[in-house]
């Protein structure tokens, strides 16, 4: 890797020369030079994926992978990098690490949300290594049933389960928007709601 920017050698301290040469490319970009964004965001995005691969479980994928997280997590950073407060050598590569992490989390938790809702025991087995090779079949093979059997319900129970499942939304959350009368009333909609939608997959 050439010398301007090893993200590796960040880690042993100030006095490295990457770490040096990463300070003052942090600079140079804070101050809107397009070449020091263009250098730290390509240099990171070979170096965040090497260090991300295999952190997003198969079942959590749902059409992404760890380049997408990592491409996200660059793009939004870098987008407001004159922003970003850098207090010791190495503080941007902390930062990106937990960005892509923290994405990845927020992907695993919401698919988890969906397969509560349409496999109710099946979230409870699933960890944050790779599922079984026969479970992410079940799970994709699911997954189809579950967006097909989303459109052929009313607009409201849609809402109210994707609400649920997809955004994570409260029972309160759920009342309010929906203007039902209360929390229970809410639980009550949505429990309704995913009876038709398991009939109409259980039908597909």
């Amino acid at each position: 890797m050439p010398s301007d920017l090893n993200p590796d050698s960040a880690q042993h301290g100030s006095d490295s020369g990457g770490s040096a040469s990463e300070w003052r490319l942090l600079e140079r970009a804070r101050r809107g030079s397009l070449s020091a964004i263009d250098t730290l965001f390509t240099r990171y995005r070979s170096w965040l994926r090497r260090r991300s691969r295999g952190r997003l479980p198969p079942w959590a994928r749902d059409g992404i992978d760890t380049s997408d997280v990592v491409q996200d997590a660059l793009h939004q950073t870098f987008a407001r990098i004159e922003s970003f407060e850098s207090k010791h050598a190495g503080a941007l590569q902390g930062y990106l690490l937990r960005a892509v992490q923290n994405r990845i989390n927020d992907q695993a938790r919401r698919a988890k949300r969906r397969l509560n809702v349409i496999m109710p025991d099946a979230s409870a087995s699933l960890s944050d290594s790779a599922a079984p090779q026969h479970q992410q079949f079940v799970d994709d093979e699911t997954w189809k049933r579950y967006v097909s059997g989303l459109e052929r319900l009313t607009d409201r129970d849609r809402r109210l389960i994707v609400g649920r499942a997809e955004l994570g939304y409260s029972y309160r959350q759920i009342a309010f928007m929906e203007r039902l009368s209360s929390e229970a009333v809410a639980r009550k909609a949505l429990a309704r709601a995913l009876r038709r939608l398991v009939d109409i997959m259980s039908n597909a």
